[in-house]
């Protein structure tokens, strides 16, 4: 699932991640309205993280799975023959 957050390089801020684009939006709002006097300073944006959806613990149990796997079917198949 992507998360998002809003940066403003004037500030040199970056919000904390958000799980939707309007709840980004309103970030940016929040923050235009409380340090700009509601303007938009230069550069601001939102931005969308889909690359993170697995952490290093995730791949390693995924790999440990695949190991497994093949372990099993190749016992499996020693069995058979």
């Amino acid at each position: 699932m992507p998360s998002f957050s809003y940066r403003c390089p004037q500030c040199c801020t970056t919000s904390p991640r958000v799980l939707t684009h309007d709840a980004a939006l309103a970030e940016q709002a929040i923050h235009r309205d409380q340090f700009h006097g509601g303007h938009r300073p230069d550069g601001d944006a939102v931005t969308c993280y889909r690359t993170e959806r697995w952490s290093e613990a995730d791949h390693l149990e995924r790999w440990i799975t695949v190991v497994l796997v093949a372990v099993i079917l190749l016992v499996l198949a020693y069995n058979t023959l």
